[in-house]
């Protein structure tokens, strides 16, 4: 067998395909050429495009770059003149200011000792009504215990009645539908009977008047006339009347059971759609009695569970009202121990106020005071840490500068106190120096206790550490004085620093010292307000969820009312059960009668078949009977009809049978109605409704009865809980108006310390005014002092009336620290700015700025108005902006390209010369693929068109070899679209063998398969004769004879074969035999010998002709 590629070259070889296989080849090549150099020259193309466009761009910016650096300047000198200016009048107007507030001072000193002594009485009276108030409070849990223990009790007999009362409407309705029913049946009995009456005189009326409608009369002799020749006729048709007599009274008989049987169907159709419907209504009421069982049967489920969990649940929330309470006393401990109970006054609850408005208007903006966020890790640190912080220790943290203005804003807006505030992103913070923070480590004999005081600090907020790390710095903290002292001045490593001891004395490198005393010990007791404030908010968190637990446990003392909604609902499940198993087997029976009514009913309907079949057969033989009877008699009466003027003796006979017949179906259908009536009467009387209305009333009855025991219980019950709440209420009235009593004696006693606070507060209020207004005069000239300096190192030109930037403003002349510069606040007291020395101020002074180039809305600001400060900030904010928007796009920028005009041009030729080259090698690529395709499509064509037809020819050929229907043989390319590339797969199903690849099939099989392939491509291309070497090497005898058989019974008609075999079952059924042998001679020579066996072919067809005959 040929392998699939070898196989693909046959097909090829056969179908001529192979002749376009060169021209395939070349044009493939020259089109994937082509391909390849259109694409090349459309990305050169499309670099060159880049490169144009990163031209351009580059022209525009260096254009751009030379107008922004010119606009920066013109801003930032427009901003320097705005600040300056605003800056200036801000310094005239607290010059003014100042010597007014100095005359304040002096009247504020003498009302301060009288308020003190009321302090204490009041404070006395407070703890005994406090005492009361605890007392009664007692009182009220022993009531609220008892109403506990008793409201179960209450809402048991309530749920008891309830339930009860739910019964009974359900025992009126079935007792109103059972009334109604029995009400139904007496109603249609009644009408049945009234209908019967009518129908039994109507059929009396019917028969009375049954003989008056005769329209002939005949006269005596006509009528004996009529007698005479009707008695000659029936002895004339004696035998056809008596056989006619005979088969009427058959079919009378048969009409009879047949209306019987109509009537007896009608009557069975009638019970079995009666019980049907009563099967019907049963199967409802079980189906809603199922529901109402699954709904009783999960509300049990529920209840059951709601009852596990308020059990549980109370069980919890008893133990955690336990726990609350001794939590709740230790808090009440806890706050008893506070040295000295902090009465806040109206400047500290402002300022609390104040900081809780912030933190609710800028969430996550403002995080706090200083000292809340950063508090000592040991009650001992606090003075060291108090000083530490010193001005800063109410100063509040914010994320930036901006939210920090905003604040600001709103503070004055609710006419609150000045606040100073710490912006985390303007922190001009140094990092905290590891050689002295490791300083105990590098020293011999270290002091005890020397760490920084920056780690000796809780924090958390990241802004907060950085606050931290402004304020502290590298300050070293020690336990006693004498060492702080030595670390500032340096006597253990030749290095100072900044040093502080635990009692608050702080020593600077400069030889500073600096002192606690009362005023910081004061300031140090922020941490134990902020220690009782925590105990406070804990104990009202306390007592709420003590609160809300006491009124969770009333909510869950249902637990006795859920047990007995239980057991009631129980107790209804199984009667419901027992009700539901009666009226299955009720269903049951009604089930059985209507089974027995169908049997009976399927019967009838066969029978009145039977019945209608009889009828009309016999009506032929009546027929013929009445013409030869009508025949006899026409010729006896003849004369007589003559005489009376009709045609025959049928027509007198016809009437008076008409009237006969009609009487007989009037008849029926009397008797019809009053069968029907009576049947209803006997179904309706089988249905007792009125001792079910009886069973239904005795139950209503019975539950009203019990109804009206469980309200007297009920009452009684509720009387009692009444009487409970009624002493609860008295008590909590009377518990509230001690409390009332308890609130206005603390309130008089905040009175009295607000008082005594009064005087202390005005005085410190005058004296800070004073500082306020020295402070911000020294602010704003060291702001003036820091804008020239700035225009100075920056080499912004200023205009000047007067003076020098170079000589009046030098380097040496900068006080700016790094803290001074970081803080903003709007509380002078704790400014940090250094004061500029009064030579500074002197020469400064001398400098006159020219404010021509001052922008208009800057110099149009009114100074009286409330919002100048707004505006002139917001004029700077936009500047600021304007500026820093600049000079970042500007810091963008690279180094402008100034021969960007030059690269532009000498791409915009390379872009022209290259789209040429693109279009050219686009068409050139487009004729090569154009050929391609006309060359492929040609040897497909020729290549498919000889597969196909050895693909449609091989199965049958196959099966015609095998001489088995079974086998099956398929040929299948493995490129569809281009077949003759790859191979062509070649598989045969043998007879009676699962499919196998073709290399796992037997030589015999193998040889089969290639004959079979060898043969259906002789049908598309013929040959003049085959040449077959030795076919039947690997076959076995059934197989040499198939192949034989198929040789000599189909290949043969259409070619001629030469076969070369040494087997005698193929040879033996040639046409001739050729044999070749070698003859004597110098050389080798062959002989050849032949025999024709077509003689013997038909000698042996004759003979087993002959044979075949004998045998029959």
């Amino acid at each position: 067998m040929k392998s699939p590629k070898e196989r693909t070259a046959l097909f090829e070889e056969l179908s001529r395909s192979i002749e376009y296989q060169a021209e395939y080849d070349r044009l493939k090549a020259e089109m994937l050429k082509a391909d390849e150099e259109s694409q090349v020259k459309f990305n050169t193309r499309r670099v060159i495009a880049q490169e144009k466009k990163e031209a351009r761009t580059e022209k525009d910016e260096a254009e751009k770059y030379q107008q922004m650096k010119d606009e920066l300047a013109l801003k930032q000198r427009c901003l320097v003149l705005h600040q300056l200016y605003h800056c200036e009048r801000h310094i005239k107007e607290y010059e003014n200011e100042l010597k007014e507030q100095k005359k304040k001072l002096d009247r504020l000193v003498e009302a301060k000792e009288e308020k003190d002594n009321a302090v204490s009485e009041q404070h006395k009276k407070t703890k005994e009504q406090n005492k009361k108030v605890h007392k009664i409070e007692k009182e009220i849990a022993k009531r609220e215990k008892e109403i506990n223990d008793q409201r179960p009790i209450y809402v048991q007999a309530k749920a008891e009645v309830t339930h009860t009362a739910q019964k009974i409407a359900t025992a009126k309705k079935a007792k109103d539908a059972a009334e109604a029913q029995a009400d139904q049946n007496e109603e249609q009995k009644k009408k049945l009977k009234e209908k019967l009456d009518s129908l039994e005189d109507e059929k009396k009326k019917f028969e009375n008047e049954a003989d008056k409608d005769k329209e002939l009369k005949l006269s005596e002799d006509q009528l004996n006339e009529y007698q005479s020749l009707n008695r000659k006729a029936m002895t004339s048709c004696a035998r056809i009347l008596r056989e006619l007599n005979s088969v009427k009274s058959e079919d009378d008989n048969d009409r009879s059971a047949l209306t019987f049987e109509e009537s007896k169907l009608r009557e069975m159709e009638q019970a079995v759609a009666s019980k049907e419907k009563a099967i019907k209504s049963l199967e409802n009421q079980l189906k809603d009695l199922a529901t109402r069982m699954a709904d009783v049967e999960k509300s049990i489920k529920e209840d059951r569970k709601a009852h596990d969990n308020s059990a549980k649940d109370l069980k919890a929330s008893k133990k955690e009202l336990e726990e609350k309470h001794k939590e709740l006393a230790q808090a009440n401990r806890e706050l008893a121990d506070v040295a000295g109970e902090i009465a806040e006054g109206d400047r500290t609850k402002r300022r609390n106020e104040a900081i809780e408005n912030l933190i609710r208007v800028f969430p996550d903006k403002i995080h706090g005071r200083l000292f809340a966020l950063v508090p000592p890790s040991h009650k001992k640190y606090q003075l060291a840490v108090t000083k530490v912080l010193a001005g800063h220790m109410m100063s509040i943290v914010c994320d930036s500068e901006e939210i920090a203005h905003q604040a600001i804003s709103y503070l004055r807006e609710q006419r609150y106190e000045p606040e100073t505030f710490l912006p985390a992103d303007n922190l001009d913070v140094h990092p905290i120096s590891e050689r002295v923070r490791n300083l105990a480590m590098s020293i011999r004999n270290p002091p005890p206790g020397l760490q920084l005081i920056f780690d000796i600090i809780k924090v958390e907020n990241p802004h907060a550490r950085k606050a931290l790390q402004f304020v502290c710095g590298n300050t070293l903290i020690c336990d006693n004085q004498n060492d702080a002292k030595q670390l500032a001045f340096g006597n253990y490593n030749q290095e100072r620093y900044k040093a502080i001891s635990l009692d608050g004395t702080m020593f600077q490198p400069t030889g500073v010292i600096a002192g606690g005393g009362a005023d910081l010990a004061k300031k140090a007791k922020k941490w134990d307000e902020k220690h009782s404030k925590e105990i406070k908010d804990r104990k009202a968190k306390l007592e709420a969820e003590i609160k809300e637990l006491t009124a969770k446990m009333k909510s869950e003392l249902n637990v006795d009312q859920l047990q007995s909604r239980i057991s009631s609902s129980e107790n209804k499940l199984r009667s419901m059960k027992q009700h539901k198993e009666n009226e299955e087997k009720r269903l049951e029976t009604l089930r059985n009668q209507l089974e027995i009514t169908k049997s009976e009913l399927e019967t009838i309907p066969p029978r009145i078949k039977e019945l209608e079949g009889k009828i009309k057969s016999r009506q032929k033989l009546l027929k013929e009977l009445e013409d030869q009877s009508n025949s006899e008699k026409d010729k006896i009466f003849a004369d007589f009809c003559r005489q009376l003027g009709i045609r025959n003796i049928r027509e007198y006979e016809d009437r008076e049978l008409k009237i006969h017949a009609e009487r007989q179906k009037r008849q029926m259908e009397f008797n019809n109605q009053i069968d029907q009536i009576k049947s209803e009467l006997k179904y309706l009387d089988s249905e007792d409704r009125t001792a079910k209305f009886k069973r239904e009333e005795d139950k209503v009855k019975a539950l009203e009865k019990q109804l009206t025991a469980l309200k007297e219980k009920e009452k009684k019950e509720k009387e009692t809980l009444n009487r409970l709440e009624a002493d609860l209420d008295n008590l909590k009235t009377k518990a509230m108006t001690e409390r009332t009593e308890l609130e206005e004696l603390e309130a008089q006693l905040a009175d009295v310390k607000k008082d005594a606070q009064g005087a202390s507060r005005e005085v410190a209020s005058a004296e800070k005014s004073n500082v306020v207004v020295e402070a911000q005069l020294a602010r704003k000239q060291h702001e003036r002092h820091t804008l020239l300096h700035n225009a100075k190192i920056n080499q912004i030109d200023l205009p000047l009336n007067s003076g020098s930037l170079d000589k009046d403003v030098t380097q040496g002349d900068e006080g700016d620290d790094a803290q001074s510069q970081s803080t903003m606040t709007t509380d002078p007291e704790h400014s940090q700015v250094t004061a500029l020395s009064q030579d500074q101020i002197r020469r400064e002074s001398r400098i006159k700025i020219n404010y021509r180039d001052l922008p208009d809305e800057s110099a149009r600001i009114d100074k009286d108005t409330r919002s100048a400060e707004d505006k002139v900030k917001q004029i700077t904010e936009k500047l600021n902006k304007e500026i820093g928007e600049l000079q970042n796009t500007i810091g963008r920028y690279n180094a402008p390209n100034l021969k960007a005009d030059q690269r532009l041009d000498e791409v915009r030729k390379r872009e022209e010369q290259t789209s040429t080259e693109f279009d050219s090698a686009r068409e050139k690529a487009k004729k090569a693929k154009n050929a391609f395709d006309k060359v492929k499509t040609e040897r497909c064509n020729k290549f498919a068109q000889f597969f196909r037809k050895v693909e449609e020819s091989i199965d049958e050929i196959y099966k015609k070899l095998s001489r088995n229907p079974s086998a099956q043989a398929f040929l299948g390319p493995n490129n569809m679209e281009e077949p003759y590339l790859d191979g062509i797969e070649y598989s045969c199903v043998a007879p009676g063998k699962r499919f196998r690849p073709m290399d796992n099939l037997s030589g015999g099989e193998k040889t089969v398969a290639a004959l079979a392939l060898l043969f259906a491509m002789r049908g598309r291309k013929p040959s003049p004769f085959f040449v077959l070497d030795e076919i039947d090497a690997a076959l076995d005898n059934t197989n040499i004879s198939k192949v034989a058989n198929y040789i000599s019974e189909d290949a043969m008609k259409d070619m001629q074969i030469i076969v070369i075999s040494l087997k005698e079952e193929f040879f033996n059924k040639a046409d001739s035999l050729i044999g070749v042998y070698p003859l004597p001679a110098a050389c080798t020579t062959s002989g050849i010998l032949t025999f024709d066996l077509t003689k013997f072919r038909n000698t042996a067809l004759s003979d087993a002709t002959n044979n075949s005959a004998n045998n029959q």
